[in-house]
């Protein structure tokens, strides 16, 4: 069977005039017990910060196991996120909470030797440990960023008339359940790059473009699908198995292949969803979503789609017969179209 890598990271060290040679000035570390584990998780900006109330905006990253801070040269300390947070810092508490088994901090010659593992197929548990892939599913996710946010909002220094979840790729199916099914101090959801139906699509997808791309045989193609429905039959047997299989354990391809859908349509606060068209087997899902809100009489998603972006919202460059020659990272513009949603939308009654 091909191996089939669905990471869907998102997340680049785009931190760069927020670094610091202190991890003390950047960000404030957190541990929460959870049973006998512990939740940790960052809020940026120094103690100070932590005296002013401001709302708050918790930042769920893709997936992988990555750090949440980058040691650069040894010396400077810089947040792995897709956008600045400094210049909504003072509109904000960021927070970003750390995955299971995976190392906080990181130098970014541990990244260059995790990236030259992954592409060849020779990550060592140094890289991904078994904590990670004992913990790496859905349901312990959602926990997690259930209890920071409960914890959060107890806090004198957070004002709970506006709670933001931001998530995407992975962090999209997170959010989607997080916010439908558990938290009720969410007041504004911001989702981007995620499927609205179920991950396992995905493979499926991209097996039909490499036949229709005469990339493979029609035969081999059908048969490549068969095996994946039988995959698929065999995670339904052993939903919560360990085992290795392609990409991925069978209990991390059951939890993140929910039916998105599902949890969109029962979120009733402002939801904002952003997608690249280029990203192919997550954009004709989302082109339909408002046929689905629509139907359903709801009036509160607000759906951004960035032309011949990518799932990481690089915009792509072509040549004159549509071939791909570069890309430029269009992320912070992004972003900032989310914030002047945010800007532009109610605070609502605490909840406290």
């Amino acid at each position: 069977m091909k191996r089939w890598l669905f990471f869907f990271s998102f997340w680049s060290i785009g931190q760069t005039y927020a670094q610091t040679t202190r991890l003390d000035d950047l960000c404030q570390v957190f541990h929460l017990p959870d049973g006998k584990d512990t939740t940790t998780f960052i809020v940026f900006g120094t103690k100070e910060d932590l005296k002013v109330r401001k709302p708050l905006f918790l930042f769920r990253q893709g997936s992988q196991p990555m750090p949440l801070i980058v040691q650069d040269s040894g010396k400077y300390y810089i947040i792995a996120s897709p956008f600045h947070f400094r210049p909504y810092k003072n509109s904000y508490h960021f927070v970003m909470v750390q995955k299971p088994g995976v190392r906080l901090v990181a130098t970014q010659q541990f990244l260059d030797n995790y990236q030259k593992a992954m592409h060849t197929g020779n990550a060592t548990p140094e890289f991904i440990s078994q904590k990670y892939i004992e913990n790496n599913y859905r349901e312990r996710y959602v926990a997690q960023c259930n209890q920071v946010i409960n914890y959060l909002v107890k806090q004198p220094w957070v004002d709970t008339r506006k709670v933001v979840f931001c998530g995407g790729s992975e962090g999209f199916t997170v959010g989607a359940d997080l916010v439908a099914n558990y938290n009720r101090y969410i007041t504004h959801t911001i989702l981007f790059s995620g499927h609205a139906g179920r991950r396992f699509e995905n493979p499926i997808y991209s097996t039909r473009q490499q036949i229709e791309k005469g990339e493979i045989s029609a035969e081999e193609g059908q048969k490549q699908i068969e095996s994946l429905y039988a995959w698929w039959a065999d995670i339904q047997k052993h939903p919560t198995a360990l085992t290795n299989s392609p990409g991925d354990t069978y209990r991390a391809w059951k939890s993140f292949s929910i039916r998105n859908l599902d949890n969109l349509l029962r979120i009733n606060t402002p939801l904002y969803i952003a997608y690249g068209t280029a990203d192919k087997e997550i954009a004709p899902g989302l082109d339909y979503l408002p046929l689905e809100f629509i139907e359903h009489g709801k009036a509160n998603l607000t759906l951004k789609a960035y032309h011949d972006h990518d799932h990481q919202f690089f915009k792509l460059k072509r040549d004159s017969t549509r071939q791909i020659i570069d890309k430029e990272y269009n992320g912070e513009a992004v972003a900032k179209e989310w914030m002047e949603w945010l800007d532009q939308n109610p605070i609502k009654t605490s909840l406290k």
